[in-house]
């Protein structure tokens, strides 16, 4: 499983990283190209003064006139000086002591500025070598290009022509002249700088790695403190919940979300406690009056007609049994969103007029009046056995519970986006006050189970949870002695028994 903690610290780590050596390059160039300017502008000056402390002199060629010269093995102030002159078509005309047998590179440099070149310096150290143009004399370019002094003169200040008698000699009007410089320090200041940026970029990256590990660890707590408020919930501590105190808005709404998720699963299993303690009290009174039945069979000798007699009993109270188990199967697929009924186009007037066809024979055996004078027709979007069932469930309990001759009134209506239908008897026993608890399981109007147990007091609760799949509503109203009404609202465009209550 992957740790957020450890991503989080990776990537914060793998970022400042980058940062930093994105700026630990930018300064490294910055920094070189600063040195690498700095050396290339002492070339310069060196070359400056170089050309400005030159001479021609007709008998000794050029010399230096100034005490620039190299005066301690080709040092001066420790640094060795490495120069050269040569005439445009690449002839040496002075040659310093520091070169030995060694040369500069010859290049033509640009007419305007001077030519910068990497090379390897007699004692094979690494150096940077700068090529000019200058003019004898240090006249601008309109000087004149010939001049009347002495013969030329080569590097160790002696003539290297013949004297042939003549005074005139011509003297080119340009020379090029090479300065170079060792790149030692210039390599080791690099060099020392850019391992103290790659040290100095290390040490933060291990730095901000650790800062970042101790921010994700006090970031984390109120997570690691709701991880241990779950871990601490069992099934004897559901009433516990989240404490919100403390808790970081961003975390808050998924705090609020398990407690509710808690809240959910507590009912649950209340509702599953109930439930379980409820069949065992329903099923607990025919399965004593089957025994009993039986026992009193077996006590003695009986005419066939009581054995009869004792077996329709038995039989009775087996198939109550057993309505109560189907019952209790279907209310649990409905509560617990298993259904997998699909919705179709339903004529509920239809259904309805089928419905009360099948409880005429129960109707007319009790002398019950009838109005359906108030059904219209209607259509709705369900899934059909579902209707069928609710539909069932009120007409058999108003048929149950309505008085000895009474009168039961069905109506539906319709609406531009729903379908009411109304069933209503007369003879009710349910208050007003309790009214509202004829959704619970087991529940009865009838406490004293007066009615032989005929009812398991679950048709109303299956028939809300029925209305809550298909998202229709369904509502009671009551009084003492008056009439017990259940008005049901169904969608014309309704659920298909998925819904999740």
């Amino acid at each position: 499983m992957r740790s957020i903690r450890r991503q989080l610290m990776l990537w914060c780590s793998a970022a400042i990283a980058l940062m930093l050596a994105i700026l630990g390059v930018g300064l490294y160039l910055t920094l070189s190209h600063a040195l690498e300017s700095q050396f290339n502008s002492s070339l310069i000056a060196r070359a400056t003064l170089l050309v400005n402390t030159l001479d021609w002199d007709p008998h000794r060629g050029f010399h230096i006139i100034s005490d620039f010269t190299p005066v301690a093995e080709g040092k001066t102030q420790g640094t060795p000086r490495y120069f050269q002159i040569w005439t445009p078509d690449g002839k040496a005309i002075l040659h310093p002591p520091t070169l030995g047998k060694g040369n500069l590179i010859f290049l033509i440099p640009s007419r305007n500025a001077g030519t910068f070149a990497n090379i390897n310096l007699p004692n094979d150290h690494d150096g940077r070598e700068l090529v000019i143009r200058f003019r004898e004399g240090h006249g601008d370019e309109d000087q004149s290009d010939h001049y009347n002094d002495g013969p030329e003169h080569v590097g160790d200040g002696h003539n290297d022509r013949p004297d042939n008698g003549t005074d005139n000699v011509h003297i080119p009007h340009n020379y090029i002249l090479a300065v170079a410089r060792p790149t030692d320090d210039l390599e080791h200041a690099l060099s020392s700088i850019g391992w103290s940026l790659a040290i100095s970029c290390s040490l933060a990256t291990v730095c901000s790695a650790v800062l970042i590990a101790w921010l994700l660890h006090l970031g984390f707590r109120p997570v690691d403190s709701i991880a241990e408020q779950i871990a601490r919930l069992g099934t004897g501590r559901l009433q516990d919940r989240i404490r919100t105190d403390h808790v970081p808005r961003e975390l808050f709404p998924i705090v609020d979300r398990l407690n509710k998720l808690l809240q959910r699963v507590e009912a649950a299993v209340l509702r599953e406690k109930s439930l379980t303690a409820d069949m065992a009290h329903e099923l607990r009174t025919p399965l004593a009056g089957l025994r009993t039945s039986t026992e009193v069979a077996l006590t003695q000798s009986r005419s066939p007609e009581e054995y009869q007699r004792t077996l329709r009993q038995s039989l009775e109270i087996s198939v109550q049994m057993q309505e109560m188990v189907e019952n209790l199967l279907t209310l649990a697929r409905l509560e617990g969103g298993a259904s997998t009924a699909c919705p179709e186009s339903l004529h509920l007037d239809q259904m309805l007029a089928q419905q009360l066809d099948r409880c005429s024979a129960g109707i007319i055996s009790r002398h019950l009046t009838l109005d359906k004078s108030g059904v219209s027709p209607a259509a709705v979007s369900a899934p059909p056995e579902l209707i069928l069932l609710v539909i069932r469930n009120v007409l058999d309990n108003a048929i149950s519970y309505v008085n000895e001759s009474g009168t039961i009134r069905v109506a539906l209506d319709c609406t531009p986006d729903a379908v009411n239908l109304t069933v209503a008897n007369t003879g009710s026993a349910v208050s007003a006050q309790q009214a509202r608890q004829v959704f619970e399981r087991f529940w009865r109007g009838d406490q004293s189970r007066t009615d032989q147990g005929r009812h398991s007091g679950l048709g109303l609760s299956i028939v809300q949870n029925v209305m809550r799949q298909i998202g229709g509503t369904a509502r009671v109203e009551s009084s003492t002695g008056g009439w017990f009404t259940i008005e049901l609202l169904f969608p014309k465009h309704g659920g298909d028994g998925r819904h999740d209550s």
